[in-house]
């Protein structure tokens, strides 16, 4: 079960990374996608990191100054905070995803 979360958070969140290729639509849908996956994988976790937590809180802005962002189009500023935003979770998920392999790493 952790593995399909993990598989299709990697997916979802490919999908959203990807807007050149995929289009606004399909970035709508997959970052709406890995937000609720976000969500049930912060719930499943056995572990409380604070990383997990910050990541969690980083997606939830990025989300919602991406919906601010389709609201108010005629301000550039909310569309620079999304683009930020969304920087600095991909580097926070980076961050959560060594943290993860390297605790994987040391049980085995």
């Amino acid at each position: 079960m952790k593995k399909i979360l993990g598989v299709l958070l990697l997916v979802s969140f490919l999908a959203t990374v990807s807007v050149p290729f995929t289009g606004v639509i399909v970035h709508k849908l997959a970052s709406t996608v890995f937000l609720l996956l976000s969500l049930v994988h912060i719930f499943t976790a056995r572990r409380k990191s604070k990383l997990g937590l910050l990541l969690l809180a980083l997606v939830i802005a990025a989300f919602a100054s991406g919906v601010l962002g389709m609201i108010l189009y005629d301000y550039p500023a909310v569309l620079g905070l999304h683009k930020l935003l969304s920087i600095g979770s991909v580097f926070v998920l980076g961050l959560h995803s060594a943290a993860f392999f390297r605790r994987k790493r040391e049980r085995d």
